[in-house]
């Protein structure tokens, strides 16, 4: 498991590799990302700027992770690529964590939502806050280590292949800008979140919520730009650099309970590009809304957990949104734009099957 460290950019196929030779690119990813780890170590807490101490935080709250995992293992973005190089399944204690801020913060800040209580109803503002704080967190910590790998990728290849690596590090450059300008944002969503922890007001806008009365296979906590929506409409053009032109994320919580689901989705009060989309969203049925909601979840993200119970028929059918997942690095905006709002508009892909119903709800039943 890369530990929720976006692999895109990495070519995965083993084609042709001995059993030897797997072993040994396997060590050499994992020496990579754990020393990208260490060179983008925080020195303080992000929360309280104490020096050191950081622990395991998980992004996702602890609590729905045990309620889909089986003996403790659940499936991952990884177990979809289905590759020799990554693991096959995640254990709940190294299931989408993050080392940038100390336990006192992990275990005092976000009490309103990481407890089952909380969504016996709508969340508080209070709540929906620290999801968006802690999504937040994860993203910095993911994004910054995710730099210092591409940066060690481009060492590497300047030493075994000086040809390939100018156009390699033209890719890599396109990953690290893109990243950059991604880190930028969510120090400002970080900034915004954290101000507003000690406020009753809000500055988010819940669009839908659902309580489901089964326990969904999947676990899910972030947030994402949205390309396009149900209508064809530019949502986010993700190929824009102008300084000026922020993206609008669409805040997604799929938290699994015992017996229950709540399906939480939420932005920023002063999006003016969700319009046409909330709209959708709110006037649909609640079959239709839980079938977009998954799909945006496996067409744009990484950071979903799946139980070991689904049926591995369904297991199949998620590889394909798994493998067109991909940065969209590109050198001309104009035609990537258009590519993209067809590949992700959101009416196309009926392919992708909907966990969100009882036929695929998880079974308490005594593990063996």
């Amino acid at each position: 498991m890369t530990g929720g460290i976006s692999i895109n950019i990495l070519d995965m196929s083993t084609n042709g590799l001995s059993s030897d030779e797997i072993i040994e690119v396997r060590k050499m990813l994992a020496q990579q990302i754990k020393n990208a780890r260490s060179n983008s170590r925080h020195k303080k807490c992000m929360l309280c700027d104490q020096v050191g101490g950081f622990c395991n935080s998980h992004t996702i709250p602890q609590f729905c992770l045990e309620n889909i995992a089986w003996n403790g293992k659940l499936n991952s973005f990884d177990t979809l690529i289905d590759s020799a190089l990554l693991n096959k399944d995640s254990g709940i204690n190294n299931a989408g964590i993050f080392h940038i801020i100390c336990r006192p913060c992990d275990s005092k800040v976000f009490q309103d939502y990481e407890k089952a209580g909380a969504y016996e109803g709508v969340p508080s503002e209070a709540a929906i806050n620290q999801i968006v704080l802690k999504t937040v967190l994860r993203d910095i910590y993911k994004h910054e280590t995710e730099i210092e790998m591409f940066e060690a990728s481009k060492k590497v290849m300047k030493e075994k292949s000086p040809f390939l690596s100018f156009f390699v590090n033209m890719m890599l450059e396109a990953q690290i800008n893109a990243r950059s300008t991604d880190i930028q944002e969510c120090y400002d969503i970080f900034n915004r979140a954290k101000d507003f922890l000690n406020t009753h007001e809000s500055w988010l806008r819940i669009v839908s919520y659902d309580k489901l009365n089964f326990t969904v296979p999947i676990a899910f906590q972030g947030m994402v730009a949205l390309i396009t929506g149900v209508h064809g409409e530019v949502i986010n053009n993700i190929f824009e650099h102008n300084g000026e032109y922020k993206m609008e994320y669409l805040h997604i919580a799929v938290f699994p309970l015992k017996q229950s689901t709540a399906i939480i989705l939420f932005i920023d009060a002063n999006c003016t590009r969700y319009s046409q989309f909330e709209k959708y969203i709110t006037e649909t049925s609640l079959e239709n809304r839980l079938e977009i909601i998954g799909r945006i979840i496996f067409l744009y993200t990484e950071d979903y957990y799946l139980s070991k119970q689904l049926d591995e028929n369904i297991i199949k059918y998620l590889q394909e949104p798994a493998k067109i997942i991909h940065d969209m690095a590109t050198f001309n905006p104009r035609r990537s734009i258009k590519k993209a709002v067809n590949e992700f508009d959101l009416r196309r892909h009926n392919n992708i099957p909907n966990i969100f119903t009882k036929e695929h709800a998880i079974s308490f039943e005594q593990e063996v």
